[in-house]
Protein backbone atom coordinates (compact mmCIF):
# COMPACT_ATOMS: atom_id res chain seq x y z
CA UNK A 1 0.00 0.00 0.00
CA UNK A 2 2.77 2.35 0.34
CA UNK A 3 3.84 2.98 -3.32
CA UNK A 4 0.00 3.39 -4.09
CA UNK A 5 -0.64 5.79 -1.25
CA UNK A 6 2.33 7.40 -2.18
CA UNK A 7 2.60 7.73 -6.21
CA UNK A 8 -1.57 8.71 -5.68
CA UNK A 9 -0.87 11.51 -3.01
CA UNK A 10 2.13 13.02 -5.62
CA UNK A 11 -0.18 13.04 -8.80
CA UNK A 12 -1.34 16.49 -9.29
CA UNK A 13 -2.72 16.09 -12.86
CA UNK A 14 -4.10 13.21 -14.14
CA UNK A 15 -4.87 9.24 -13.22
CA UNK A 16 -2.20 7.73 -11.22
CA UNK A 17 -3.37 4.38 -11.31
CA UNK A 18 -1.16 3.33 -14.55
CA UNK A 19 1.80 4.72 -13.24
CA UNK A 20 1.17 3.05 -9.43
CA UNK A 21 1.18 -0.31 -11.20
CA UNK A 22 4.30 -0.03 -13.33
CA UNK A 23 6.04 1.60 -10.08
CA UNK A 24 4.84 -1.57 -8.42
CA UNK A 25 6.61 -4.15 -11.29
CA UNK A 26 9.60 -2.41 -11.22
CA UNK A 27 10.21 -2.19 -7.66
CA UNK A 28 10.60 -5.95 -7.77
CA UNK A 29 13.76 -5.94 -9.60
CA UNK A 30 17.00 -4.50 -8.21
CA UNK A 31 18.67 -2.35 -11.13
CA UNK A 32 15.20 -0.11 -10.13
CA UNK A 33 14.87 -0.36 -6.30
CA UNK A 34 16.85 2.45 -5.42
CA UNK A 35 15.78 4.50 -7.45
CA UNK A 36 12.18 4.05 -6.87
CA UNK A 37 13.03 4.17 -3.00
CA UNK A 38 14.39 8.27 -3.52
CA UNK A 39 11.43 8.70 -5.52
CA UNK A 40 9.01 7.51 -2.85
CA UNK A 41 11.29 9.11 -0.19
CA UNK A 42 11.24 12.43 -2.20
CA UNK A 43 7.07 12.24 -2.10
CA UNK A 44 7.20 12.12 1.34
CA UNK A 45 9.33 15.21 1.25
CA UNK A 46 6.70 16.90 -0.63
CA UNK A 47 9.61 17.54 -3.35
CA UNK A 48 8.59 15.44 -5.57
CA UNK A 49 5.24 14.98 -8.20
CA UNK A 50 3.42 13.90 -11.20
CA UNK A 51 1.80 15.03 -14.18
CA UNK A 52 -0.14 12.77 -16.24
CA UNK A 53 -1.55 13.63 -19.56
CA UNK A 54 -3.34 11.79 -21.94
CA UNK A 55 -1.28 10.72 -25.13
CA UNK A 56 -2.04 13.43 -27.14
CA UNK A 57 -3.95 15.96 -25.45
CA UNK A 58 -1.05 17.77 -25.10
CA UNK A 59 1.55 19.05 -27.45
CA UNK A 60 4.64 17.73 -25.26
CA UNK A 61 7.10 15.77 -25.15
CA UNK A 62 6.58 11.83 -24.06
CA UNK A 63 8.38 12.80 -20.59
CA UNK A 64 10.35 15.43 -18.53
CA UNK A 65 11.44 15.80 -15.63
CA UNK A 66 11.33 19.26 -14.32
CA UNK A 67 13.82 20.52 -11.71
CA UNK A 68 12.49 23.71 -9.19
CA UNK A 69 15.50 25.23 -7.54
CA UNK A 70 16.04 27.02 -5.09
CA UNK A 71 18.79 27.85 -2.44
CA UNK A 72 17.40 24.74 -0.09
CA UNK A 73 16.12 21.67 -1.61
CA UNK A 74 15.16 20.91 -5.73
CA UNK A 75 11.34 19.83 -5.87
CA UNK A 76 10.60 17.54 -9.40
CA UNK A 77 7.86 17.02 -11.29
CA UNK A 78 7.88 13.96 -13.31
CA UNK A 79 5.27 15.13 -16.46
CA UNK A 80 4.13 12.16 -18.44
CA UNK A 81 2.33 11.75 -21.56
CA UNK A 82 2.80 8.65 -22.31
CA UNK A 83 2.78 6.25 -19.28
CA UNK A 84 5.24 2.97 -19.54
CA UNK A 85 8.34 1.84 -17.25
CA UNK A 86 10.96 2.77 -19.49
CA UNK A 87 9.71 6.55 -20.23
CA UNK A 88 8.97 6.25 -16.04
CA UNK A 89 12.74 4.97 -15.57
CA UNK A 90 14.45 7.80 -17.37
CA UNK A 91 12.95 10.56 -16.10
CA UNK A 92 13.35 9.80 -12.54
CA UNK A 93 17.30 8.94 -13.50
CA UNK A 94 17.29 12.55 -14.45
CA UNK A 95 15.70 13.15 -10.97
CA UNK A 96 18.26 11.19 -8.86
CA UNK A 97 20.95 12.85 -11.36
CA UNK A 98 20.24 16.19 -10.23
CA UNK A 99 19.78 15.48 -6.71
CA UNK A 100 22.57 13.73 -6.29
CA UNK A 101 24.29 16.13 -7.75
CA UNK A 102 25.94 13.77 -9.70
CA UNK A 103 29.23 14.39 -12.46
CA UNK A 104 28.53 12.03 -14.63
CA UNK A 105 30.51 13.29 -17.25
CA UNK A 106 33.60 12.28 -15.74
CA UNK A 107 33.32 8.22 -14.24
CA UNK A 108 29.93 7.32 -15.58
CA UNK A 109 31.08 8.64 -18.73
CA UNK A 110 34.37 6.60 -18.65
CA UNK A 111 32.90 3.30 -17.50
CA UNK A 112 30.30 3.39 -19.77
CA UNK A 113 32.85 3.86 -23.03
CA UNK A 114 35.38 1.49 -21.25
CA UNK A 115 32.27 -0.86 -21.46
CA UNK A 116 31.65 -0.31 -25.07
CA UNK A 117 35.13 0.09 -26.13
CA UNK A 118 35.91 -3.88 -24.27
CA UNK A 119 32.54 -6.08 -24.16
CA UNK A 120 30.35 -4.56 -27.23
CA UNK A 121 32.05 -6.13 -29.93
CA UNK A 122 31.11 -10.08 -27.73
CA UNK A 123 27.79 -9.15 -27.93
CA UNK A 124 24.40 -10.36 -30.38
CA UNK A 125 23.74 -7.97 -33.70
CA UNK A 126 20.71 -6.78 -32.02
CA UNK A 127 22.63 -5.63 -28.55
CA UNK A 128 25.66 -4.04 -31.06
CA UNK A 129 22.55 -2.27 -33.16
CA UNK A 130 21.23 -0.87 -30.34
CA UNK A 131 23.70 0.39 -28.34
CA UNK A 132 25.54 1.38 -31.59
CA UNK A 133 22.36 4.12 -31.88
CA UNK A 134 22.21 5.35 -28.68
CA UNK A 135 26.07 5.86 -28.41
CA UNK A 136 27.52 6.60 -31.64
CA UNK A 137 24.89 8.17 -33.30
CA UNK A 138 21.52 9.55 -31.21
CA UNK A 139 23.71 10.54 -28.21
CA UNK A 140 26.59 12.31 -30.05
CA UNK A 141 23.92 14.93 -31.16
CA UNK A 142 23.82 16.23 -27.80
CA UNK A 143 26.55 19.06 -27.58
CA UNK A 144 28.11 19.33 -24.43
CA UNK A 145 29.79 16.40 -22.71
CA UNK A 146 27.77 17.24 -19.71
CA UNK A 147 24.58 16.70 -21.78
CA UNK A 148 25.49 13.38 -23.15
CA UNK A 149 26.78 12.02 -19.79
CA UNK A 150 23.18 13.48 -18.56
CA UNK A 151 21.35 11.58 -21.33
CA UNK A 152 23.10 8.32 -21.73
CA UNK A 153 22.91 8.16 -17.42
CA UNK A 154 19.03 8.15 -18.09
CA UNK A 155 19.26 5.62 -21.34
CA UNK A 156 21.51 3.20 -19.47
CA UNK A 157 18.91 2.61 -16.73
CA UNK A 158 16.47 2.66 -19.77
CA UNK A 159 17.63 0.23 -21.60
CA UNK A 160 17.24 -2.45 -18.57
CA UNK A 161 13.74 -1.42 -18.33
CA UNK A 162 13.28 -1.91 -22.10
CA UNK A 163 14.32 -5.58 -21.52
CA UNK A 164 12.32 -8.59 -22.52
CA UNK A 165 12.41 -9.84 -19.26
CA UNK A 166 10.92 -6.15 -17.84
CA UNK A 167 8.61 -4.71 -20.77
CA UNK A 168 8.55 -6.47 -23.55
CA UNK A 169 5.32 -4.84 -24.86
CA UNK A 170 7.24 -3.28 -27.63
CA UNK A 171 8.26 -6.80 -29.47
CA UNK A 172 10.30 -4.84 -31.68
CA UNK A 173 13.20 -4.73 -30.08
CA UNK A 174 13.53 -7.72 -27.95
CA UNK A 175 16.76 -7.57 -25.58
CA UNK A 176 17.50 -9.75 -22.81
CA UNK A 177 18.74 -8.37 -19.33
CA UNK A 178 21.76 -10.98 -19.54
CA UNK A 179 22.63 -9.46 -22.87
CA UNK A 180 22.94 -6.27 -21.68
CA UNK A 181 25.01 -7.40 -17.94
CA UNK A 182 27.27 -8.51 -20.45
CA UNK A 183 28.24 -5.54 -21.98
CA UNK A 184 28.04 -2.66 -19.14
CA UNK A 185 30.54 -4.45 -16.65
CA UNK A 186 31.84 -1.84 -15.55
CA UNK A 187 28.80 0.37 -15.66
CA UNK A 188 26.93 -2.10 -12.99
CA UNK A 189 29.81 -2.40 -10.82
CA UNK A 190 30.16 1.97 -10.77
CA UNK A 191 26.35 1.80 -10.03
CA UNK A 192 26.80 -0.90 -7.31
CA UNK A 193 29.64 0.64 -5.81
CA UNK A 194 29.06 4.35 -6.02
CA UNK A 195 25.74 5.59 -7.20
CA UNK A 196 23.71 2.83 -4.91
CA UNK A 197 25.71 4.00 -1.83
CA UNK A 198 24.98 7.77 -2.78
CA UNK A 199 21.11 6.75 -2.73
CA UNK A 200 21.25 4.95 0.52
CA UNK A 201 22.06 7.74 2.24
CA UNK A 202 18.90 9.64 1.35
CA UNK A 203 16.62 7.05 1.64
CA UNK A 204 13.42 7.81 4.55
CA UNK A 205 13.72 5.61 7.35
CA UNK A 206 9.88 3.97 6.24
CA UNK A 207 10.78 3.32 2.85
CA UNK A 208 14.01 1.62 3.88
CA UNK A 209 11.82 -0.32 6.34
CA UNK A 210 9.41 -1.04 3.16
CA UNK A 211 11.95 -2.04 0.57
CA UNK A 212 13.66 -4.50 3.21
CA UNK A 213 10.12 -6.04 3.60
CA UNK A 214 9.96 -6.47 -0.36
CA UNK A 215 12.33 -9.78 -2.08
CA UNK A 216 13.68 -9.16 -5.28
CA UNK A 217 12.38 -11.13 -8.02
CA UNK A 218 14.64 -12.75 -9.96
CA UNK A 219 14.44 -11.16 -13.30
CA UNK A 220 15.12 -14.56 -15.58
CA UNK A 221 12.09 -16.32 -14.04
CA UNK A 222 9.37 -13.22 -14.82
CA UNK A 223 6.87 -14.20 -17.18
CA UNK A 224 6.62 -11.91 -20.21
CA UNK A 225 3.09 -11.50 -20.34
CA UNK A 226 2.55 -7.78 -20.39
CA UNK A 227 0.92 -6.78 -23.58
CA UNK A 228 -2.48 -7.01 -22.18
CA UNK A 229 -1.47 -6.14 -18.70
CA UNK A 230 -2.35 -2.25 -18.18
CA UNK A 231 -4.23 -0.09 -20.75
CA UNK A 232 -1.48 2.01 -21.53
CA UNK A 233 -1.48 3.25 -25.65
CA UNK A 234 1.42 1.88 -27.67
CA UNK A 235 2.91 3.52 -30.86
CA UNK A 236 5.39 2.98 -33.37
CA UNK A 237 8.53 5.20 -32.60
CA UNK A 238 11.42 6.60 -35.16
CA UNK A 239 13.75 5.93 -32.53
CA UNK A 240 14.53 3.17 -30.18
CA UNK A 241 13.82 5.60 -27.22
CA UNK A 242 11.54 8.31 -28.66
CA UNK A 243 12.66 10.52 -25.67
CA UNK A 244 15.28 12.75 -25.81
CA UNK A 245 14.69 14.27 -22.19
Amino acid sequence: MLIRNLIKQATQVGNSENVIQYVKYLYQFEKFRNTLNLTLSLIKQNRLSFEIYQEGLVDMEEGVCKTIRSSGLNKYVIVLRRSNPYIIVHELSHMVENELNLSLEQEFLYKVYQDIEQNLKQSNILVQKIIGQIIFEEIQAYQTPKSRASELFARYFELFAWAQEVYPKDKEYLIRTQDLNKVFLATNQWKKSYLDLQIMERIDKEVKEYSDKTAFKDINKVQSSWTNKFSSGSKKIGSIFGDDN
